[in-house]
């Protein structure tokens, strides 16, 4: 099994498909709460955070990590810190205005630069793509493809439609370390020849030219595409894990937590009595929720800074009136909710609970001095590039479903203990 455009990054998501056909119901798990544990640093191990951010970019909810990257084959290297940390999204892609390296590019097959239109629900990114050897605690991923966002030799193509998120204001961090559950952020999609009536859905172009319109949609085989890192470690790359801890209703100021690199691999990364939820080709499972009972659409997303469901008119909690704050919930007061999340076929629901408050109200309430908050939500993102996304129809599991949890994320095709990946656990 393998990603046919599944993207997701902060509060953008590509395009959510229809609801496939339910399973047969298997008895109910209530393990949502299984107390966690923090790994303690090894070479599989990297420290992550949830703070303030860049400091001309606050951030709310962001889990932030620090990499090295390299010149492949060599010891030219640079660390890039406050990498927004994406389990919605495969690649690392990194801002031009902080790659101080000389990276090479990556051709296509007739000798053009080959660049890629990121497009997600809300925005996109755009730049070309170039190779780099990364370091992550003590992983190492050599010869990877990497996209190097906001570099504006090739103008930004037509059919890349949206709001331009490829600047440090709008991406709020350096980049993006994508580790989702897809070994490639397009696959087999993108590997088809473009044109009238192809599934190749336009993401990476080829550019002899800097004129405008000098890039043009192309076939990218899928060894070439940006990729997973993880998947290219020598050694625990069936997956990762996010840590975090619990946190205080009010929130607090940051939050240090870890990303273990592998699953089942070493004595730190045991499933232990996480409840085991396959995913469909497109990455997604499903979640019921008590105000409609119905399954809907769901997924799985530290790139997402709040939970972001449904509409008011089916959850009954209304939005914010502050225009900073609209695209969040302003309850009354706080909400105490249920819902159940299953697999892709329906199966193996896990209770869990979880609270909205006041958006406002939160920042106000610590004069904004935090910034991690696991009570964050809002309704589903409309979508503004082109998709047809229905806001009321899916359920997006941003970080605060993280906070107090250990999520697991195993890679396609990847062999775990619980059988092969995609799936996430929790």
């Amino acid at each position: 099994m393998t990603a046919d455009y599944k993207t997701c990054a902060a509060v953008w998501i590509s395009w959510i498909p229809a609801l496939l056909g339910l399973g047969a119901a298997c008895s109910s798990s209530n393990s949502s709460h299984i107390p966690n544990t923090i790994a303690a640093p090894a070479d599989n191990v990297a420290e992550v955070s949830v703070d303030y951010g860049l400091p001309s970019s606050p951030y709310i909810n962001g889990l932030f990590a620090t990499i090295t990257v390299c010149v492949p084959g060599t010891s030219d290297c640079q660390e890039v810190d406050h990498l927004l940390v994406d389990t919605g999204s495969s690649g690392l892609r990194l801002l031009s205005s902080v790659l101080t390296l000389a990276l090479p590019s990556r051709t296509g097959a007739t000798g053009g630069v080959l660049a890629e239109c990121s497009q997600f629900i809300d925005s996109f990114v755009w730049g070309p793509l170039q190779t780099a050897d990364l370091r992550v605690a003590g992983e190492l991923a050599d010869g990877l493809a990497i996209q190097v966002i906001g570099e504006s030799t090739y103008p930004v193509p037509k059919d890349c439609t949206g709001s331009d998120a490829s600047n440090v204001t709008d991406l709020g961090a350096n980049g993006l370390l994508g580790v989702s559950a897809f070994l490639q952020d397009c696959g087999p999609a993108c590997a088809a020849a473009p044109g009238a009536n192809s599934e190749n859905p336009g993401m990476y172009y080829e550019c002899p030219s800097t004129a405008a319109g000098g890039c043009q949609a192309v076939a990218v085989p899928v060894v070439e595409q940006v990729s997973n890192p993880v998947a290219f470690f020598s050694q625990d790359n069936n997956g990762s894990i996010i840590e975090l801890p619990g946190i205080p209703a009010a929130g607090a100021p940051s939050v240090t937590g870890a990303l273990v690199f592998g699953i089942g691999t070493q004595a730190n990364n045991s499933l232990g009595e996480a409840a085991v939820l396959r995913l469909d080709a497109y990455g997604d499972l499903l979640t019921t929720f008590s105000s409609n009972g119905s399954a809907v659409t769901a997924f799985v997303d530290s790139g997402s800074n709040a939970i972001y469901f449904l509409d008011s008119a089916t959850t009954h909690i209304p939005t914010c009136s502050d225009a900073d704050y609209s695209d969040f919930y302003c309850p009354t007061s706080t909400v105490n909710l249920s819902a159940k999340i299953l697999d892709s076929y329906g199966s193996v629901p896990v209770g869990v609970d979880f609270s909205i408050a006041n958006a406002v109200g939160l920042s106000a309430n610590n004069n904004y001095s935090n910034v991690a908050f696991d009570n964050l939500g809002g309704p589903g993102v409309t979508s503004q590039s082109g998709g047809t996304t229905n806001e009321a129809t899916y359920f997006d599991w941003g970080l605060p479903f993280h906070f107090g949890r250990n999520v697991f994320t195993a890679i396609e095709d990847q062999s775990t203990p619980a059988g092969n990946g995609p799936f996430v656990a929790f």
